[in-house]
This record gives structure tokens, sequence and C-alpha cells, in this order.
């Protein structure tokens, strides 16, 4: 057993019974006792003897590393025997630049007991699986910390995450976790981080448990605004401080018009330099030499490294000579080494704040707020609501939103009736009427009367979370030319060492042979240009030109209503040249409206019941609006069973023993029908229902054309682009929109399936090569999103998560596509900025660097502001996107 298992076990022969609250806290975590797996639960329960645990515990599967001493369940699992794999992410904190993603992925790869790693960029965030019967996942966490060297932390698919401060006499550590619990990490000495299941247990209840467990109370930690300068920025800042105040005496010293280099002088210069090489520069030395020695790999750290020791170094060696009364013609001293830091410090923090900024601010998770009115039904002075932190929200509770007030989560509304505006989220102007029983979603605004919710949602989960989360899922998913930017950014630290040993070779021959010089003189006055050499080049920008433009434009998008779903969507749209619809709620409305409406057989009331029984739970617009139209004809639905949905046909069940079926003419038989054929030819929506074989009930419905559909279709004409519509209606609901709208009829495909509708769309694509977009709404139109070389769907703003498109629009406006291919086409060209100012700049800078522009030089100390000059035009230049007008014209 391992030692530390032995110090937590009971005595041989003592009864669990005494400390099974110390071992057995995790539903998850099996035990073998007589070759049988057991749960350590049922272990606990049976009151084995501590011999037999303290076997089991050999073999125990935790996630602690402790046998079952932590707290800690292992949450959503895999677990086959004892070869169980559990799907982990992690978030690092720090810069996201290649060479950072690079070294993190080696680190993850090079550990055994992870498998089917899958980074993203922007942050940066890893999702593997770990063998738990290797490592527990504490241990684990523990292990990337030290492989990567990065601070990190887990995250979990509908984890609710609430960090606490303790008693100083409590460690949250060790007492006993209330279910529901999935993980407790310590951030700082009495500061804890709490991830549970919300739907287990409550905010406010958590808190009351960890209280009645300890016996103190235990409070919330200060809320961490979402846009506040992350802690690794503040730390460089605060070493740029630091270097620059270190950095001014040694220059006054040095530049002021004082007799040069006096002892005294000199002592302090050194002093000061050897504080700046210690406090400032020596974090990166770990960092470069575990790049180098466990990953293998040669980073801007390592580079940044070499070039200031080398000049601290022969700073402190023309001292030396100039103490003993000799000199050193390196022709750098201390001014140039704390010179040369102190502007790399401040270029890494601009750019790693500019970084920051682009990413956080105008970001949808700034629109969440950090309080809310909870209603308290059965307070004895009537209903009565408090301020508290939407961190204790739990699901179920009631909370007020007054007039003027936001939303803080999703819920249903109770009480009252009120206007919304919902353009933060959607985009789209006008106030939205609330009445009881309409959902609320987080971030509208409350324009009229107080209402009352009923939450549904918590904060983290909520509609600011879906969107937001598919924001920066866009990163996940490189395009082509950040994979291309990838591999270019890898090659090119490697790239600059050879230049720089290059360029010191060749200003030593110069020195050597061309001006007669000694060798030893020749290499001091070579080493200036390696060193600038190795300075100066940046690869970051060649890395962050294609997710800083990905991270703008996605939020530019959603604050119109557009969320991109795919990274390679933003440079696909801009080339697409045929864009085909759906029509029934996507150019038409999806409320639609019963005009014709005929009854086969006798029993209307008994036929309409039926009809209501196979539409009323369907979410599409004709099954919808025929189930809401006999829902205000007092028609109460049959009892139907067996009710099954197929896409693109209609609805089957089974009534009495008898097939009953609610569809598309064509799919139950009865397009030849008088009556069917009757209503078909005025251009009406047919639905018809049938009993057994026989035909009941046929319904005709019309939409109404969007308002701004005539709009987008003239201005795609209008950029060239062809249009077409594809739907699985009937022929002449199908013709009548394509007329309204001026499209051909030959553009037009009518009584499309699902699978149908993907065929087609493959063949414009490979026939023609064309680059198609297609817009659906339903869950039939799918496989076209799917198939399509830019897949477009159009929703409500309700259940767009799980789209397979690779764009959604949220508000249901059809402005949306010109907004899509407008930005694809400005992030082309942004994209194609950063990566040539990345090439001009590295060129030129290297050039100069190197000496090669003879009549102008630039010194070593100066080359330090190479990271600040490279990457700010690229983080800073496409901020100019969230300044143009969208949509405006």
């Amino acid at each position: 057993m391992p030692p530390q298992d032995r110090e937590n076990a009971p005595e041989q022969g003592e009864p669990v019974e005494s400390s099974a609250q110390n071992y057995c806290r995790s539903k998850f975590c099996c035990i073998t006792v007589d070759d049988t797996q057991q749960s350590c639960k049922d272990v606990a329960m049976k009151k084995l003897s501590a011999s037999d645990v303290g076997q089991g515990l050999l073999h125990c599967t935790d996630v602690a590393g402790k046998g079952c001493h932590h707290i800690n369940s292992l949450g959503q699992t895999d677990i086959e025997g004892l070869s169980g794999l559990q799907n982990v992410s992690i978030i690092f904190k720090g810069s996201s630049c290649p060479g950072c993603i690079r070294k993190v992925s080696r680190a993850l790869e090079s550990m055994p007991f992870l498998h089917n790693l899958r980074l993203r960029t922007i942050p940066l965030q890893a999702t593997f699986d770990v063998e738990i019967t290797k490592i527990s996942i504490r241990g684990m966490m523990e292990a990337v910390r030290t492989k990567t060297g990065r601070q990190c932390e887990r995250v979990g698919e509908g984890w609710q995450k609430l960090v606490v401060l303790s008693n100083p006499a409590v460690d949250l550590i060790n007492p006993i976790p209330p279910a529901g619990v999935m993980d407790i990490e310590r951030l700082r000495k009495h500061t804890f981080c709490i991830r549970y299941d919300a739907r287990e247990i409550g905010a406010r209840e958590l808190l009351k448990a960890f209280q009645a467990e300890t016996g103190f109370p235990i409070d919330l930690a200060p809320a961490e605004a979402y846009d506040e300068i992350p802690g690794d920025v503040r730390r460089t800042g605060c070493l740029t401080c630091v270097s620059s105040i270190l950095t001014l005496p040694i220059l006054i010293l040095a530049w002021a018009p004082f007799p040069k280099h006096m002892l005294q002088y000199d002592v302090t210069s050194l002093v000061l330099a050897t504080l700046i090489q210690i406090v400032v520069a020596g974090p990166l030395y770990p960092k470069a030499l575990r790049s180098l020695f466990i990953d293998k790999t040669i980073d801007m750290d390592l580079l940044v490294v070499l070039s200031t020791s080398i000049t601290y170094l022969l700073s402190v060696a023309s001292f030396i000579c100039e103490a003993v009364g000799s000199q050193l013609t390196s022709g750098m001293y201390f001014e140039t080494s704390a010179l040369l830091i102190s502007l790399i410090m401040l270029g890494r923090f601009l750019a790693d704040f500019a970084c920051h900024r682009v990413i956080r601010s105008r970001s949808v998770r700034s629109l969440q707020p950090q309080s809310a009115f909870l209603v308290d039904m059965l307070a004895a002075n009537g209903n009565t609501s408090k301020q508290l932190d939407v961190r204790l929200l739990q699901l179920g509770d009631m909370i007020e939103i007054k007039p003027g007030h936001v939303a803080p989560t999703d819920g249903v509304l109770l009480f009252g009736e009120s206007k919304f505006d919902e353009s933060i989220l959607t985009g789209e102007d006008g106030l939205i009427l609330k009445s009881e029983g309409c959902a609320v979603i987080a971030g509208s605004t409350n324009k009229s009367a107080a209402v009352v919710i009923r939450v549904s949602r918590l904060p983290g989960t909520n509609s600011i979370s879906d969107i937001a989360d598919m924001v920066e899922e866009v990163s996940q998913s490189k395009p082509r030319s950040q994979l291309i930017a990838d591999e270019i950014a890898c090659w090119v630290v490697p790239a600059i060492g050879i230049l720089a040993v290059s360029t010191l070779l060749v200003w030593f021959l110069v020195g050597k042979l061309v001006r007669n010089e000694p060798a030893g003189s020749a290499i001091l006055h070579a080493v200036p240009y390696a060193v600038s050499v190795l300075v100066v080049s940046c690869p970051c920008a060649i890395g962050l030109a294609v997710p800083i433009v990905q991270v703008v434009a996605s939020n530019i998008a959603a604050n119109h209503g557009l969320i991109l779903k795919s990274s390679e969507v933003m440079t696909t749209a801009r080339n697409v040249d045929h864009v085909v619809f759906d029509k029934t709620g996507t150019l038409t409305n999806k409320e639609m409206s019963v005009i014709d409406e005929h009854y086969c057989s006798k029993s209307k009331i008994f036929v309409a019941a039926l009809t209501l029984a196979l539409t009323s739970s369907s979410e599409h617009p004709v099954s919808s609006t025929v189930a809401k139209h006999l829902q205000c004809g007092s028609v109460k639905a049959a009892h139907v069973t067996n009710l099954a949905t197929i896409a693109g046909k209609g609805i089957g069940g089974v009534m009495n023993g008898q097939t009953v079926r609610v569809g598309n003419a064509r799919w139950l038989g009865v397009e030849h029908s008088p009556l069917v054929q009757s209503v078909l030819h005025k251009g009406l929506t047919t639905m018809c229902v049938v009993q057994g074989d026989e035909l009941v009930a046929v319904f005709g419905l019309r939409s109404s054309i969007r308002s701004d559909a005539a709009e987008l279709i003239l201005k795609l004409k209008q950029r060239g682009i062809r249009v077409s519509i594809m739907s699985g209606d009937e022929s002449g609901a199908v013709h009548r929109v394509a007329t309204e709208l001026q499209i051909p009829l030959t553009d037009t495909w009518s009584k499309c399936t699902p699978q149908e509708k993907q065929q087609q769309v493959k063949e414009l694509m490979h026939s023609q090569a064309k680059t198609v977009l297609f817009c659906g709404d339903g869950a039939n139109d799918a496989a076209a999103l799917t198939q399509a070389s830019v897949g477009v769907h159009i929703t409500d703003g309700v259940g767009f998560a799980d789209s397979t498109a690779d764009a959604v629009i949220t508000n249901t406006s059809l402005k949306g596509i010109l907004l899509l291919l407008d930005l694809s086409r400005d992030c082309y060209f942004q994209i194609l900025f950063g990566f040539s100012w990345s090439a001009f700049y590295n060129l030129f800078a290297i050039m100069l660097a190197a000496g090669l522009l003879i009549k102008i030089r630039l010194p070593p100390e100066y080359a330090g502001l190479g990271e600040m000059v490279s990457v700010l035009p690229v983080v800073i230049v496409p901020l100019r996107l969230r300044w143009k007008k969208y949509l405006k014209s």
C-alpha cells in the first residue's frame, strides 16, 4: 500500500464503520475485495475489516491520489471495469501564442495516461481522456501544471462554479462534501473554488451544508469582473514597472553628462542591472530550460534568455576590465542589458494587455448582471423580494425583474406582463411583449412593468453563456490559414537562432578579414548584431493574425444576432456565389394561417380531436399552426399512442389499434384525391390526415413572406449571387413564393425530402463548382445545412446550441446573411494584413538588426521593442471592424 494510504488507514481489525466517512466519498470509486469489484460505499456499508479495505485500496480508483481520502466524484465518467477513461477539459491561464500552444501540446502528448487530445487557441483550452486507473484526477492536474509550467483549472459541461472564503480554522478539502459536489480546488490559503451539479444541490444549500459540517460560516469571495485584467497580465505589468524603475537610474548614470564610468557609478549600475536580471528576467529561465530540455522546443523565451544573458555577462566583463584598468570593446554596458529587458517586458505587457482587451471587451458575457431580487412567496408580510448575488440563485427560484432592469438569467414568466428589449442579444430592434408562460432570456431588459419569473437556467449555463460559448468555440476549430500560420510560426524561432549564428559568423569574418581586427575584438563587435537578431524577431504576430480576427468578428456577429459556429465559415463565406433558401419558416414567416379546412368524415369532432392529438406536440410550422387553429375552436385532443415524427413527411401514431397519420399528401398517398388537388391548385400548403388508408381531413395553409426577404434577395442579385428555393412543400405554394420574390421558377425545387435536399445541394456544389450557402430553419434541413459550403440556421433564439450549421441567426432576420458575407470579406483582408505585416516586419527588422542596411543599425537595447512593434498592429487594426456600420446600408 502506498505510504499515504497507510497513514490514513485504520488499524488492523478495526471496523470500517468509524472511518468509512474518511474513505468512501465517491460513488464512482471502486475497491477490489476478494477479487470482486465493489463500490467504496458498498464496502463501507458492509463494515468490512480494515485489513480488507487496506488490500482493496491497492486497486482503488479515486480522484485524489490517496485512496478514497479526498473529496471529488468523477463527474461525467465512462468507467468500464478498471480500465475507465474520463473526459476532462482544462483551461490554461496566460498567453496563447503559437509557441505556447505547441509547448502545451507537446507536454500533454508526452503524458502516457492522456489520450484524444484536442486544443483550442483563445483561450487556451485542452480536452482529453484520462486513464483514471493509472492516475487520479487531482494527481493529473498537478502533473499537467508541472509538465507545462502553467496554471490551469478544470471545467465541466453544465458545472456551476462557486468561489468561497472559509474561516482560517477550516480547510474545505477535508470535510465531507455534500452530494452534488464535483470538485474542490484551493485557489489561495483560505479561498476555494467549488464546482457542483446544480441539479443535485443549490448554491445556498451548498453553503449551508458546509457551514453545518465545519461549524463556521462560508462566504462568497468578491466577484471577479469578466473584463478584469488577468493575474498573469498584471504580473507582467508589475515586472515591467519594476524593471523601468531600476533601469531609469542606470540610463541617467550612462547618458547624463557625468564623468564617464566612474567606479561608483559602475558599481551602482552593476547592482541595479543584477537585480533586473534576477527579479525580472529570472522567471524566464525555468520556462526556457523546460522548453529546451523537456519539451524539446526552441521558443522565444529561450532567445530572450540567451540575448539578455549575453548582454549582461558582457556588461559584467566590461565592468571587470574597466575596474582593472583595461577596456573591453564590446560596445555594450549595463544600460544595454537593463534597457533590453525593460523594453522586452514592456512589449510583452502591451501585447498581452491588447489581446486581453480584444478578447474580453464588449463580450456577450459582460451582459450578465451581478445581482437579482429573490421573491419569498411565503413571507409573513406578503410576497417580498431581497437582493442577492446571482451566484446564489438556484433552479426553481422566483425572482422579480423590475422596470429598467436586466433579466439575470433564463426563466419562465409566472406573474405579470411586460415588454422586453432583446436587441442586445439578438441584434433585432423592437420590444417583445411577454405574458404568463413566456420564456424570458438572460440579458434582455424589462421596459414596462415589474414581473416575476421562475429560474430555469442558472448564470454560467444560460442564454448569455450559450452564445458566449459558441462565440468562443470558433477558436477551437482552425481554418486552413491558421494551420499554415502555426506551422510557419513553429519554424520561425529555430530559423531566428540560425540567422543569429550566421550573423555572428559573418560579422566576425568581416572584422577579421576585412578590418584586420584581432579575433577577440572581431567577436566582440559581432556579438551586438547577433543579439539584436535574437531579440528583434517575433513569430507571435504570425500566430495571432487569425485568432484575433476570429475573436473580433465573432463578437461583432453575436452583437448583430449572428452566431458563428465554425472558424472556416469566416474564410469561406466571402466566396459564396449561390444562396439556397428553404421556404417554410425561412423565406416565409413561421406564423401561418388555415385558409381551407375540409373533413371527409361525418364525425368532424372526432377527426379534429385526432388531428390535434397528432399535431399538438410538433414544432413544425404547419403542424403547430393547425394545432393552434383547432385549440382555438375548443377541440379536445384524442388519445393517440406511439407517436413518431418522420422528418420531411409527417407524424404517425396508433389509436384504438388503428394507424393514424398526418403529413403531406405524397407520403400519405392521397395526392391524386380531387379534394387535395383543389387545395393544391390554390397555391396553399397542404396537410392531410388519414385513418388507416382513408383520407379523413385536408387543411390548406398560407404563410406570409418575411418583410425583409424581398430586399435581401434583391441585394444578393445585385452582388451577382444566384438565389434558389428548395422546399418540401407542394409546387403551387413554392411557385407562389418564388413569383412574389422574383426568383425564376427554374431555380426552385419542391416536394424535396431531407435526403433530396442534401443531394441537390451536393450536385450544385460539384457540377457547377459553386460555393453554396444553404439557409434553413428546421430539423429537416440539417442534412442540407451540413452538406453546403456554408450552412446558416435561422431560429428565434431558442434551441440553437446543437445546430449543425456553420452559423446561426438568432433574431429571425435574414439580413444576417448579408452580415456574414460582408464580415467574411473583411476578415479575409484583416488576416491578409496580419500575415503581410508580420512578414514585412520580420524581414525588415532582421535586415536592420543584422546590419544589412549598412548606414542604419539597430542597437541591441532597442531591439527589445520588437514584440510590441510586431504584435500591436496585428491586434489593434482588426478593432476597426467594430466601428464599421454593418447592415446600415
